[in-house]
C-alpha cells in the first residue's frame, strides 16, 4: 500500500497544521520529492522492491506527516510494520468519541471482503466536513476482491 503521487498531492493541498490523518494500511510514501528534513525507512530497498521502483531512500510516514504538522495512526489488520493499531475493517469496530480530519484508503478497501462495512467505517472515522482519499483499483485483475467504479465514491 502507499500513498501515490495523486494522494500525495491531494494530502498536501488539504493539510493544515494539526490536523488527524488516519491512514488505513500503512502508506509508503514513493513521491520522488519530499521534505528535505524527512527520516527514512530502514526497509527502503525491500519497500521499492515491493512497489517496482528503482532502489532509493524511501520516508517514514509518521515523519513525513510530522513535518507537515500532521498526526498520523496507521490501521491494520496485521502489524506489518509495527506501528499499526490492529482493526479489521470486515467488521464494525470504530465506536471512538474522536474522528480524522483525513481518512486514507492507500489501496485497502478492494481487500476488504465486506467491503460495505469497510467503506461505513471509514465514514465513521472522518469528522464532519473531513476528507476520505481513496486510491483503489478500477481495473487491475487478480488484485484484492474487487475493483470499484468510480461510481461508488459519488
Amino acid at each position: 500500500m502507499a500513498l501515490s503521487l495523486t494522494q500525495t498531492d491531494a494530502v498536501e493541498k488539504l493539510l493544515k497544521p494539526g490536523m488527524r490523518v488516519a491512514s488505513l494500511g500503512y502508506p509508503d510514501i514513493i513521491s520522488p520529492t519530499f521534505p528535505v528534513e524527512v527520516e527514512f525507512r530502514p526497509d527502503s530497498e525491500a519497500i521499492c522492491k515491493r512497489h517496482g521502483l528503482p532502489n532509493r531512500p524511501i520516508p517514514d510516514a509518521h515523519s513525513y506527516f510530522k513535518i507537515l504538522g500532521a498526526e498520523l495512526d496507521v490501521y491494520d489488520v496485521v502489524k506489518e510494520r509495527g506501528c499499526e493499531i490492529l482493526c479489521d475493517l470486515n467488521n464494525v469496530w470504530w465506536s471512538h468519541d474522536d474522528t480524522y480530519d483525513i481518512v486514507l484508503d492507500v489501496g485497502t478497501a478492494e481487500h476488504c471482503f465486506n467491503i460495505g462495512q469497510a467503506l461505513m467505517n471509514m465514514a465513521g472515522m472522518v469528522k464532519e466536513g473531513g476528507y476520505i482519499i481513496h486510491e483503489n483499483p478500477a481495473s487491475a485483475g487478480n488484485h484484492g476482491f474487487y475493483n470499484l467504479n468510480p461510481t461508488l465514491f459519488y
